[in-house]
């Protein structure tokens, strides 16, 4: 099926931005896609639909590099086939209803991630689409989807952190 699209996809580079623009046959692989995925809320806004699997192409580095600006809080791995977060949450209920409150959002999406509970409140989530060993628009989109799920944090880890941004932003 041809995904609904919300917005003309531009040929090469999204046509403000200078971002490159989606391959067509990633795009394909989704129910819906909006605009060319430059943004969060355009990653968001897209629909899965469960079409993962061994067809779906993997995503261009250049891509990937292109949209993780919009995902902050998610790392590139080392070989660049995956995309995590991770988090303290303020306890185990908080660490648990974020887990349940993604898995909501995976199960409607039909695409899912690795989800790691530890010390009873350090979250990490892992996207990659195993079936092809790598980074897919679907993981981007998830990622997105994912961040929009209320996280109840550590405040000493949420201070820690914000201590971390501005020693960054100040070098």
């Amino acid at each position: 099926a041809t995904p609904q699209v919300t917005a003309l996809l531009a040929p090469r580079c999204c046509l403000m931005s200078g971002i490159p623009s989606l391959p067509e046959a990633a795009a394909s692989q989704l129910a819906a896609v909006s605009g060319d995925a430059s943004s969060a809320q355009e990653l968001a806004s897209c629909k899965i639909g469960g079409c993962c699997g061994r067809d779906t192409p993997l995503l261009p580095a250049d891509v990937v590099a292109a949209r993780l600006p919009f995902l902050p809080d998610w790392a590139l791995s080392d070989d660049g086939k995956a995309i995590s977060r991770s988090f303290v949450a303020k306890n185990w209920g908080a660490a648990m209803a974020f887990i349940n409150a993604a898995s909501e959002v995976c199960e409607d999406e039909g695409h899912h991630p690795d989800l790691h509970l530890t010390n009873w409140r350090d979250v990490r989530v892992v996207l990659s689409t195993h079936a092809v060993g790598g980074l897919t628009l679907p993981d981007l989109v998830l990622a997105a989807k994912l961040d929009t799920v209320e996280v109840e944090y550590s405040p000493k880890w949420l201070k820690q952190r914000q201590a971390q941004a501005a020693a960054a932003a100040g070098s």
